[in-house]
This record gives C-alpha cells, sequence and structure tokens, in this order.
C-alpha cells in the first residue's frame, strides 16, 4: 500500500480522497519538539528526494531539532532530480550526505529562506512555484523555471498567513482511458481551495504546461499544513 504523511489538521475531503486512492495516511505530530503550528508539520521532521521520478524519503530525527527557528528548519530543504535547495548554513550534515549520495549530480542551492519546502512547491525537477524573492532570484540564477506569486492568501495557523509549498503534494492517480491500459497521471494536490487564490490561472497554467493534473478541495480554505508528502510504493 502507498503511504502519505499528512498533518492531522488536513481537510477532511484531502484524507478521504488520498485514501479512496489507496494511500494509508501516517499522521504526523511530534507536539513539544518545536512550537504548535509547525509540530505536525511532515515537512520539518523529513524531506523527499525527487518530485515524480526515484523518490526516497529521509527520514529526520526529532531529537535533532530545537523548538525555535532556525534551529526546527534543519530537514526543511526542497529535492528534486536536479537542484538540492535550502539555506545550507541551516542544513542538517545528514540531510547534505544522504542527498549527495541519492544523486551525486544534484546543483546544491543557497537561498536565505530556511522555511524552503514550505515557501517552494517544485513542480517537476527544474520549475518552481514560490512567493519568496530570494528563493526566486537564487533558482533563477541557477537556471531554473520560476513562477513568483503574490504573498498571502493562504491560511496558516498562529501565522498571517502560510505558504504554496505547504499546503501541496505530489500524488499519481490511474485514470481508465477506454480500451487503453490505465495510465499514471503525475497530480498535484492541494489541502483545501486553489481557485480562490488571485494567482489560481497563472499557478494552473504554469503546472498544466508540464503535463501534470491539480486536485483541490473547494468550500476549504487553502491551508499550510506542512506538505503532502507521499512515500514511494
Amino acid at each position: 500500500m502507498k503511504k502519505v504523511y499528512l498533518s492531522c489538521e488536513a481537510v477532511p475531503p484531502l484524507t478521504s480522497y488520498l485514501t479512496q486512492l489507496g494511500y494509508a495516511i501516517e499522521v504526523v505530530s511530534h507536539e513539544g519538539i518545536t512550537y504548535h503550528p509547525v509540530s505536525t508539520h511532515p515537512d520539518i521532521f523529513m524531506c523527499r528526494f525527487g518530485v515524480w521520478e526515484n523518490i526516497m524519503i529521509f527520514p529526520g530525527n526529532p531529537d535533532n531539532l530545537s523548538p525555535k527557528y532556525p534551529g526546527n528548519v534543519i530537514y526543511n530543504a526542497v529535492c528534486t532530480g536536479k537542484y538540492f535547495i535550502h539555506n545550507l548554513k541551516l542544513t542538517d550534515s545528514e540531510l547534505l550526505a544522504a542527498a549527495d549520495k541519492w544523486n551525486t549530480q544534484l546543483e546544491f542551492v543557497d537561498v536565505p529562506q530556511g522555511y524552503t519546502r514550505c515557501c517552494c512547491l517544485p513542480v517537476d525537477d527544474s520549475s518552481f512555484i514560490t512567493s519568496d524573492m530570494g528563493i526566486a532570484k537564487a533558482l533563477s540564477d541557477a537556471g531554473a523555471e520560476v513562477l513568483i506569486i503574490e504573498k498571502g492568501h493562504i491560511s496558516l495557523s498562529g501565522f498571517d498567513y502560510g505558504f504554496i509549498g505547504g499546503c501541496a503534494g505530489h500524488i499519481v492517480t490511474s485514470e481508465s482511458k477506454g480500451n487503453e491500459d490505465n495510465s499514471n497521471i503525475p497530480t498535484i494536490v492541494f489541502n483545501g481551495d486553489l481557485s480562490n487564490h488571485p494567482d489560481y490561472n497563472k499557478i494552473t497554467a504554469f503546472i498544466n504546461e508540464r503535463g501534470i493534473d491539480i486536485a483541490y478541495f473547494k468550500d476549504y480554505p487553502l491551508t499550510d499544513i506542512g506538505s503532502i508528502i507521499t512515500a514511494p510504493l
């Protein structure tokens, strides 16, 4: 069975959707390790290597985290098949070593933002969505394609607003196509209603142009839950 790491604050239709797709949900909660708003956020406690292929989960050690920033962001990196993106001064040394071993051709991109996975949504190995200008500049300088969106318009308990990476994740669905075999469809799924975001059209176009589908859930606010992290089969 497939596995997904998920906050207990995920909206009900998201959990139902993932269950119907055959994902076993592992709820992440480490109360007392870091401050409450992010203590259930998977991307604080682990890092996912790869976007659509060659996926691996690096399981962080909660004992290595400190309660407050910057000690609580040591695993909060983005790692695609081409780039490892984080504030490299803050990254856990074991995570860096594991990423380099996973793919010796990775380009390491240093960014100012420690909450990198929260603030940056990888669409494919070299395409990203973010509202963080420091991340956007570093990625553009590295040759990546970046869509910059407005800050805000995403909820996050205890904060003025959340971030695009923290409200989304990557899944693969199957769709029957008549007499053809079922096809695997890469899909970015959002926790809540993406259509209420002012940059909805830009976001959907950027994702769809890369052959990737979108799933989201109306009548629920778009909310940062520390990413939706699916594990390999």
